[in-house]
């Protein structure tokens, strides 16, 4: 059959990169192998380890089209994992070879998933202290390889999955995403997993100022702003006009500061438009007053043109919609490169009523 013939004896293999295995590794309090740091496994190290086992190839059909040429021992330790994966051995030997794999590969989402399966296996009858202190170890493994590999799904969501086991609390971790931030305060994965960490363990009461002092150091950080929005969902009343209007002034310091930030004119939008802006009415004043001023200029001006479209299209009123079409207008000449979207945002005004439940 088809799974006796995978099984068979393979014959002798070519013996590649052969290497001096380092004196030292970092290893966890039990002796396990934390990392490889020599990256690619020694053939020696392998075959002695796992010298009652045939390696499985990688199998191309009888005529490859294009070999991938691996580099040094990434074959050796791929045929032996594919091995134990059929096998399905649960061992320190196979969780040190999963290691192997991840240290050639950290996206290899397989080689994860199999150390989450070995451990499970290998702790099911310990005590609740053994196992916590196998997780332990676990999540001190993911945070040496994730801070290699900060943008690789894969490492996230093992940590999470060693944090679910581990039950632990916020503090520390929104401590490490906070560190990861202040190298890459936009790292997509950090903010899911930071907003993974509030959702599922607390946390959110120091949030709001963590928050405002990224958009401190950079108000153009779309990933701060959608956090705030994101910890408003969670923690206050979108639909209290009361909440609106403080978001409002909120955006508008950062907004007057630099008018041609987009970042703070979507939050604004995002926050008001579902109340809809006549309930608000300093968002209109916050317009109107930019443009009345010297303040907007450039993509300012066009940023509060923009928005005052909207808001004079909103309410209804026939003598405010003829001036939300001269502003699209004038916004043709100003926002040149979108003049195609102008034209068909001004054959839009007037056409839908006001959704807001506000709007009488």
């Amino acid at each position: 059959s088809a799974a006796s013939a995978s099984l068979a004896p393979l014959g002798p293999r070519p013996l590649r990169g052969r290497r001096t295995l380092p004196t030292s590794r970092p290893r966890c309090r039990s002796g396990q192998v934390l990392f490889n740091t020599c990256v690619c496994a020694s053939v020696y190290m392998l075959d002695a380890t796992f010298s009652d086992l045939e390696p499985l190839p990688q199998d191309d059909g009888p005529v490859p089209v294009v070999r991938i040429a691996y580099p040094d021992g990434f074959e050796e330790v791929m045929s032996y994992f594919r091995r134990v994966v059929v096998t399905g051995e649960c061992s320190q030997r196979t969780l040190q070879l999963s290691a192997e794999v991840i240290a050639h590969n950290a996206a290899n989402y397989t080689a994860w998933q199999y150390r989450r399966r070995c451990l499970e296996a290998m702790h099911s009858g310990s005590s609740n202290a053994a196992r916590e202190q196998a997780w332990r170890e676990e999540l001190a493994f993911c945070t040496a390889r994730g801070r290699e590999n900060l943008k690789n799904y894969q490492v996230w969501f093992h940590r999470r999955s060693c944090l679910a086991r581990l039950g632990s609390g916020p503090k520390a971790e929104l401590e490490f995403v906070a560190e990861i931030l202040r190298d890459d305060s936009k790292n997509y994965h950090a903010w899911g997993h930071r907003q993974w960490v509030l959702s599922s363990y607390g946390g959110w009461e120091g949030e709001a100022a963590f928050v405002e002092g990224l958009l401190e150091e950079d108000a153009r950080n779309n990933s701060a702003w959608n956090q705030r929005y994101f910890l408003l969902q969670h923690t206050a009343d979108l639909s209290s006009l009361s909440v609106a209007e403080g978001e409002v002034d909120f955006a508008a310091r950062y907004i007057a500061a630099a008018p041609g930030n987009p970042s703070p004119w979507n939050y604004l939008r995002g926050v008001v438009e579902p109340l809809g802006y006549s309930a608000v009415p300093r968002v209109r004043l916050l317009c109107e007053g930019l443009l009345a001023g010297d303040a907007a200029s450039g993509a300012g001006r066009v940023a509060a043109m923009s928005l005052l479209v909207d808001v004079l299209d909103e309410g209804g009123d026939p003598a405010e919609q003829e001036r939300a079409r001269s502003l699209c207008d004038s916004l043709e000449d100003l926002d040149s490169l979108r003049e195609a979207y102008w034209q068909w945002r001004r054959s839009r005004v007037g056409a839908q009523q006001p959704t807001s439940p506000y709007a009488q």
